[in-house]
């Protein structure tokens, strides 16, 4: 994005002009069109700031090595976000070029407002047909449609020109004329949206007219890479989507024109999801040449299928005769009408075109090559329609036959006319198969089978090279109106293949390339462009690499044949980008290497690369810099440098809050859930995770909903909130079984073999754990293998099965570790050594791993490596020692809530912490009430004692509180002076006190009396 102009070009209303402003300069510069003087301006030039009528725009120019001048883009912010679109050359930029950029949704382009860096979508495709006057009301299939909305799907199947568009659009508007309105959300669909992202863009968008608020979150959903398996952001989307239908106030139906076009397998299932759980408020309208492949036959079977097929959609005897009477001057012959009954069978597009050729007929003659068959009635068309048009009209028709929509200018481009507007509004009126779309701007299309003939007869007439001239125009005026996807369809039309890579680099560089959410698109383009003319263009080498190992494998490991070609067009990007001195190039490299690496499970490697890239990207490459530092957060976070970890996800956080990438920042925040949780800050790490779990779950993430179960359920089991944990374990155990995650399944058997073993379910626990190791290859899943022989060990020793969890620890002594990984076997060697009563040479072991622990934040290591510090100082009989290092761990396990961080060590710990009780003051005593009556369920005071009172040291506590002596005691209680001499002296000895004075205050400390 530009910095704040030094050169201002705004429409002075006062002047009718355009003045020129520049800083430091006291004349005003005036132009009134595109002079000279506006073109040796731009040369010099490389940014200013345009405040035109339609808007106002900041413009820069942006050069690349050894491509010339450079190119122009437009950029305007809104929030923290801002838009890109490429402009032109020098050359290219009049002022009203300027005006059409900056009021491109009123040319007929729809920002996605939701993802302003996606691709635009074409206005005229959302647009309803225009709806003749003429056209007769066809009540019998007006009446069938209404009855369809009983049934979630209404179906019209028919071949080309059977009046299907026509019908819907006369039945769609009476409602649109009622009262209550029925809302209606249409779809032009074509070739180019078999990419399925791009086919529910233009649905979520089309359905705002029902309501803004039931697309918007959607087509928030469908964002770009990185992103989860696209099937799985789908199946979000749409969730999002139908859940909010559920909600919408008024009735609404969704119509898809010209389905025949669509033969992706991944749309088609989509579209049956959609079905499956639309609400019942809300239909689904089906235009189609052929039945399409959907559940059609459960559909009917539970009754939500309306279907209207060819059959139906024929015109009977009373509708063609009042067609004619409508279309024609004259009356037909009753000869004539039975002859035209017999041979079009109520075909519509027939009908019409015979209607046409009988205008200026006189006399009942027939033509006798008329039939049913809809090629032989367009061709008889063609010959004996079009060719007595005016030769200027023919050459018209034929150009513009390759045009999908139509509108003034883009056909003068085409054809070189400059009245091309005149001549589609005259057309339209003519009934020549031309019709005008609804909205602004003036936008037509051909009748499909009229187009089809159209462009038959052009090839034969116009001749091929012709066609690619035409073709070239038209890419042309597509690419000076901001639409580069238009304009690169155009360019491969034109078998321009040098033209059409040029323009794929804009579009890249225009859309950023990372956030272009239609790969399945971009791989198509690139498909089509020669290795020779590829590796000319670095930056399509790279976006080839990319669409081929991630718009089919976004988060699984590409097969062997697919990475060697993905490498071998990123070595060709690096070489060609070294050799420019590109490091920005070079760095997007390294950041995709570092993606593919994570996909293999390199996780090092994959460190190295986002380090690396992270040293060249540019502020301008956010997503990529967004990527690289998660990458290297997480990397931080494996190796156990959680503060640096933390610092590089909140520094990814931000990038992804700027670019609204929702599923990145669910994933960011996973992660900063887990670094909390390392870092002892478990409250922190719930609201984490819990804001996860949330968002997660409202769209159907279970990328998303797995680990932050598994999380959450570290977090319930060490709030000792066990039956909490187990839920969420068993949960993300499920979820990592339907998605064949075996991380998920591994982590969550852990939390549950854990919360067993608590249960007393020992046995199940280990076998659990057995089979799981017979499962892992140290080899192949070395994280995993290492905390299930952690876990199986830990479970050793609270059995007191010693010599088997010896074992254990020497296997894992044996295996390449991350600095936690040697820190968790280090606590588990020195449980061992202090079994065997050798707490000296358990202190050796310890005091590294809290040093280390404690620089770099691991808290929960350090806690649990203190507790063990304390338990050895104690077997020194260095009581004073070991108790300011449980002073110094109570503050902040009282502050997070832990409890199984020292239930887990046991009756030994219990004990330990009971003989330190008294001697403890401040805040620490509530919370390790609450920690002894844990160990030991059901206890009050008592319970924190080494060993309890017997009911008359309580009596002999009471009065010696009271300040009585203990003669006075004797008399009190009845018993000898000695008796109370030796209670007092075993009271002392419980309490952990000297005198009466100490012995008052611990008993009041512990609500004994």
């Amino acid at each position: 994005m530009p910095k704040a102009a030094t050169c201002v070009l705004v429409w002075s209303v006062e002047h009718k002009s355009y003045e020129l402003h520049e800083q430091g300069c006291r004349e005003t510069a005036l132009l009134s069109g595109d002079d000279e003087c506006w073109q040796r301006w731009l040369v010099t030039h490389t940014s200013f700031s345009f405040q035109g009528r339609s808007g106002q725009i900041n413009l820069l120019k942006e050069t690349r090595k050894n491509k010339g001048e450079g190119y122009w883009y437009a950029y305007r912010r809104h929030g923290k976000r801002v838009i890109k679109r490429y402009v032109g050359r020098s050359v290219d930029l009049s002022l009203a070029r300027l005006e059409t950029i900056a009021q491109a949704c009123n040319d007929g382009i729809v920002p996605d407002d939701v993802q302003s860096q996606q691709r635009p979508l074409l206005a005229p495709k959302l647009r309803l047909p225009h709806l003749h006057s003429s056209l007769i009301r066809r009540s019998r299939l007006l009446a069938k449609l209404d009855a369809g909305l009983d049934n979630k799907l209404l179906l019209l199947s028919a071949p080309a020109g059977s009046g299907k568009t026509t019908l819907v659009r006369q039945w769609v508007e009476e409602y649109l004329q009622q009262e209550d309105q029925l809302q209606v959300a249409w779809v032009s669909l074509d070739a180019g949206d078999n990419d399925p992202v791009r086919f529910w863009r233009y649905v979520f968008t089309a359905c705002e007219i029902i309501h803004e608020a039931i697309s918007k979150q959607a087509l928030t959903l469908l964002t770009p890479l990185p992103q989860p398996t696209l099937s799985s952001v789908l199946e979000i989307a749409l969730t999002t989507f139908l859940n909010a239908l559920t909600h919408a106030a008024t009735p609404g139906i969704l119509i898809l024109e010209d389905y025949h076009v669509i033969t992706s397998s991944r749309v088609h299932e989509t579209v049956a999801f959609l079905l499956d759980h639309l609400p019942p408020t809300f239909h689904l309208l089906i235009i189609s040449r052929h039945d399409p492949p959907l559940p059609l036959a459960r559909l009917l079977a539970s009754g939500d299928l309306c279907s209207v097929q060819a059959a139906d959609l024929r015109f009977s005897q009373e509708e063609t005769a009042l067609f004619f009477q409508q279309a024609l001057v004259r009356s037909l012959s009753p000869q004539m009408f039975s002859h035209i009954e017999a041979r079009l069978q109520g075909w519509a597009a027939g009908l019409r075109l015979f209607a046409l050729l009988l205008q200026d007929q006189v006399g009942d003659a027939l033509p006798g090559a008329l039939t049913v068959n809809p090629r032989s009635i367009l061709d008889y068309f063609v010959s004996e329609v079009l060719h007595v048009q005016p030769q200027p009209l023919q050459h018209f028709l034929l150009q513009t036959s390759v045009l999908s929509r139509l509108t003034g200018s883009l056909c003068d481009a085409v054809t070189e006319r400059r009245d091309s507007a005149v001549l589609l509004d005259a057309l339209e009126h003519g009934n020549l198969f031309l019709e005008l779309l609804d909205g602004p701007g003036q936008w037509y299309r051909y009748h499909a089978l009229f187009a089809e003939a159209m462009q038959l007869e052009a090839q034969q007439r116009l001749g091929k090279t012709r066609l690619q001239e035409v073709s070239r125009r038209a890419s042309s005026w597509y690419e000076q109106h901001g639409m580069l996807a238009e304009a690169i369809e155009a360019a491969f039309q034109a078998a321009d293949e040098t033209r059409a890579a040029d323009l794929i680099e804009r579009f890249i560089d225009a859309q950023i390339f990372h956030l272009i959410p239609e790969m399945q698109t971009l791989r198509h383009w690139l498909e089509q462009i020669s290795m020779d003319v590829m590796q000319q263009h670095p930056m399509l080498c790279l976006s080839y690499a990319v669409v081929l190992l991630w718009s089919v494998y976004p988060d699984l490991q590409p097969p062997a044949t697919l990475l060697a070609q993905g490498e071998a067009l990123l070595r060709l990007a690096e070489a060609s980008w070294c050799a420019e001195g590109n490091s920005g190039g070079v760095a997007q490299i390294n950041s995709f290497r570092s993606v593919i690496a994570m996909q293999q499970g390199k996780e090092d490697l994959a460190v190295s690369y986002a380090s690396s890239a992270l040293a060249g990207l540019s502020n301008k490459d956010q997503a990529w810099r967004g990527i690289c530092l998660n990458i290297v957060g997480g990397g931080e976070l494996l190796a156990g440098r959680l503060y640096m970890a933390r610092q590089r996800l909140l520094e990814a956080r931000e990038l992804w809050q700027q670019t609204c990438h929702i599923h990145a920042i669910r994933s960011n925040m996973l992660g900063l859930g887990a670094v909390c949780l390392e870092l002892g800050e478990l409250h922190l790490a719930a609201e984490y995770l819990r804001q996860v779990l949330t968002e997660a779950r409202e769209v159907g993430d279970r990328d998303d909903i797995a680990p932050a179960l598994l999380a959450l359920a570290q977090l319930f089991y060490e709030w000792n909130d066990l039956s909490a944990a187990e839920q969420a374990a068993d949960e993300a155990h499920t979820i990592g079984s339907h998605l064949r995650n075996q991380t998920y399944q591994v982590q969550a058997m852990l939390l549950l073999v854990r919360i067993w073993h608590v249960q007393g379910q020992s046995v199940r626990a280990q076998q659990r754990l057995a089979a799981l190791l017979a499962q892992l290859l140290p080899e192949r899943e070395p994280r995993l293998y290492h905390a299930v022989l952690t876990c199986q060990a830990r479970l050793l020793l609270m059995q007191e099965e010693f010599a088997a969890a010896q074992r254990c620890v020497t296997v894992l002594e044996q295996l390449n570790q991350d600095e936690p990984e040697r820190e968790r076997v280090a606590l588990l060697a020195a449980r061992l050594l202090l079994t065997g009563e050798k707490a000296q040479e358990a202190l050796e072991i310890l005091s590294p791993v809290v040093a280390s622990a404690n620089e770099n934040g691991r808290i929960c290591t350090l806690l649990e490596a203190q507790l063990l510090m304390m338990c050895a100082y104690t077997g020194l009989k260095q009581a004073g020692v070991a108790r300011r290092i449980l002073q110094a761990i109570l503050p902040v396990a009282r502050r997070e809530g832990y409890l199984r961080l020292f239930l887990d060590e046991g009756d030994v710990l219990a004990i330990l912490l009971r003989s330190h009780v008294a001697h403890l003051r401040g805040k620490s005593h509530p919370y390790l009430q609450k920690l002894l009556s844990a160990f030991a369920p059901g206890g009050e005071g008592a319970s924190l004692l080494p060993q309890p009172l017997s009911a008359q040291e309580q009596r002999v506590l009471r009065l010696l509180v009271e300040g009585r002596t203990n003669q006075e005691i004797a008399l009190e209680l009845v018993v000898s002076i000695n008796t109370v001499k030796a209670h007092v002296k075993n009271l002392y000895r419980k309490l952990n006190v000297s005198h009466r004075l100490e012995a008052s205050v611990v008993a009041q400390r512990l609500h004994l009396l």
